[in-house]
């Protein structure tokens, strides 16, 4: 193993140009990563995922909060629809606007706010 030493304001300087190609790098690139494809996950696999039992995962088909691919008879879930479903389903603790608190109000009670009837 070789040990190299230099001094602090080269190893600033060295750090400062690699910071500047990654920088470089993302801007051409687009910075995205390149996408995987879409992966169909069995009704286990989707429910493990979101953390609830097969049974739900079934109500949550049927009252049409999930979309899903059948093969052969048999449901497969997309990945990016689980992540969707996650996203749609994430309270955020910054809600700057009225519409942002309404929406993470919904999201915790589960429907509409209690004592009103429309």
């Amino acid at each position: 193993m070789k040990v190299i030493t230099m001094e602090s304001s080269a190893f600033t300087a060295l750090t400062e140009q690699i910071a500047e190609i990654a920088a470089h790098v993302r801007a051409v690139s687009g910075g995205r990563k390149e996408e995987a494809p879409d992966r169909l996950l069995t009704t286990r696999e989707a429910a493990h995922l979101l953390n609830v039992s097969c049974r739900t995962l079934q109500r949550m088909r049927s009252e049409q909060r999930i979309a899903y691919v059948v093969l052969r008879g048999k449901c497969r879930y997309r990945q990016s629809e689980i992540d969707r479903l996650l996203e749609d389903s994430t309270v955020t603790g910054d809600a700057a606007t009225p519409e942002q608190m309404k929406r993470n109000h919904t999201l915790r009670t589960g429907g509409k706010p209690k004592g009103r009837r429309t």
